[in-house]
């Protein structure tokens, strides 16, 4: 016969006493703290129950847990540092001036670029170049110059081109023996949109170098209102001689007139 006090039986699961040494502490140690037997929830004995590590524990945690970050964050200084130092040299600018210049004369051209990172050789079309710019005297054709650098890596390149070309000339005027005398646009481009006054007996004249080929004009987006181009030889200020197309308006004294020129 036992009583309700006997020794020699275990209690009913609802008079277990979470305090007794077989019962205290039933789990796995998480974040420093110990879980008792089940009686409460994870979460209720995370907030009324759970022994925690002693002082002394904690700041041996977290002199061992700063000593890894300290190493961690130096290996991450050094991997920044790694990255910046071997990261691919790159051409930022590369700019040739000028970079059209007008057919027949000799220029001298001037080439200026940056870079991202110090180069540890450089050339432009195979010859070796230093600083950042290179002039090349008595150019008279149109030219490609590519830049071509390493850091000893990574390299990387870039090209710019120069080139020569006529002028374009238009305005407005009585006749067509003062085509020079015209404003006019140094460029190998033929088409693009003029607003000319053309006032009392004169007409509006367009011309190009006869190498370009035909145009087509358009006013308020129809097409026509110009003559066939008569051709004539005019020279330009170099000294420099070209046959152009010269283009008439069919009808003088139009005033103010804004013209689309297009190729063909």
């Amino acid at each position: 016969m036992h009583d309700e006090y006997c020794n020699c039986c275990p209690p009913p699961d609802w008079e277990k006493n979470r305090f007794q040494p077989e019962n205290r502490y039933i789990g796995d140690i998480e974040d420093g703290k110990r879980y008792p037997f089940g009686v409460y929830t994870k979460e209720e004995s995370d907030e009324r129950y759970a022994v925690k590590a002693t002082e002394e524990q904690v700041t041996a945690l977290q002199t061992t847990v700063a000593g890894k970050a300290d190493e961690q964050e130096c290996v991450d200084i050094r991997a920044r540092l790694d990255a910046l130092e071997y990261k691919s040299i790159q051409i930022n600018s590369f700019n040739a001036a000028p970079p059209v210049s007008e057919i027949g004369s000799s220029q001298t051209i001037t080439l200026a670029w940056s870079l991202n990172k110090t180069a540890t050789s450089q050339n432009i079309n195979g010859s070796p170049v230093t600083g950042n710019t290179k002039q090349y005297t008595g150019v008279t054709t149109g030219t490609t110059y590519t830049l071509n650098v390493s850091d000893g890596q990574t390299s990387a390149s870039k090209s710019v081109s120069v080139s020569f070309a006529n002028r374009i000339y238009y305005g407005a005027a009585a006749d067509l023996t003062t085509v020079t005398s015209l404003s006019s646009v140094l460029s190998n481009d033929p088409e693009r949109t003029i607003t000319v006054d053309a006032g009392a007996d004169e007409y509006i004249i367009y011309a190009i170098p006869a190498r370009l080929g035909d145009v087509t004009f358009f006013v308020s987006g129809f097409e026509g209102g110009f003559e066939d181009p008569e051709e004539q030889t005019l020279t330009n200020q170099s000294g420099y001689q070209e046959t152009y197309k010269v283009y008439r308006s069919t009808n003088a004294n139009l005033g103010e007139t804004t013209v689309e020129v297009r190729e063909g």
